[in-house]
């Protein structure tokens, strides 16, 4: 019923999708879950949301950033509670 729902999920590699405002664009964005935002993970309301914003903010001119991307595999904490689980430990 839906092929596709799959295919944010595929490997990939770099120039696969376009970057949110394509380079020398002046009106053109891309937003949603099939545009590249480095280190940010598709299939989130982030993503797209944090894609929108990039686009906003470009094209517009604005300096400002969107809130960076969380990077829990360099938690401690996170990094922790993941090994506890795998091994169930404390289960």
């Amino acid at each position: 019923m839906m092929p596709f729902i799959t295919s944010q999920f595929l490997p990939r590699s770099a120039g696969d999708r376009p970057q949110v405002v394509p380079k020398g664009s002046k009106n053109l964005a891309f937003t949603g879950q099939f545009c590249e935002i480095p280190d940010d993970v598709v299939f989130t309301v982030e993503y797209s949301i944090r894609s929108a914003q990039i686009a906003v903010y470009s094209l517009l001119g604005l300096k400002k950033e969107p809130p960076s991307v969380y990077k829990g595999q360099l938690n401690p904490r996170v990094l922790l509670e993941a090994f506890m689980a795998l091994h169930e430990i404390g289960v």
